[in-house]
């Protein structure tokens, strides 16, 4: 749990803190970019993504195999956050540092067989002290 006292700052790319509070009620899902378990540092940025699935996953949507698509695609870890259609999710891509992110926005946003849209999730947050 985060324990900073000063407000979030949005970047120019929206990256925020690792110790971004979680979405409350949802269980947390992170994939890895890679199938064997990493001993990499904990990532110090985190950007958060809308997809549109190219595919619609229905209503019984595997949030894990999402996440796991997305993070194989952006070469990053991603952690599930919500879903607000049967298309389009939200998740947060975990990296080293905002050019990391960025680097890892691009690869997911040239998957188009996957991906109908990838966006950055720039909706405003509501942050209580």
């Amino acid at each position: 749990m985060c324990k900073s006292s000063f407000a979030t700052v949005a970047v120019s790319v929206s990256c925020l803190a690792a110790c971004a509070a979680p979405t409350p009620g949802a269980a947390p899902v992170v994939a890895s970019a890679s199938a064997a378990p990493s001993a990499a540092p904990a990532a110090s940025a985190e950007l958060r993504v809308l997809v549109k699935l190219a595919k619609p996953a229905g209503a019984s949507a595997d949030t894990a195999a999402i996440a796991t698509q997305v993070a194989a695609a952006a070469g990053t870890n991603a952690r599930y956050l919500a879903a607000s259609s049967p298309q389009w999710h939200a998740l947060a891509l975990r990296c080293a540092d905002v050019q990391a992110c960025e680097a890892a926005y691009l690869r997911l946003s040239a998957d188009k067989a996957a991906f109908e849209v990838v966006q950055r999730d720039e909706r405003k947050r509501i942050v209580t002290p």
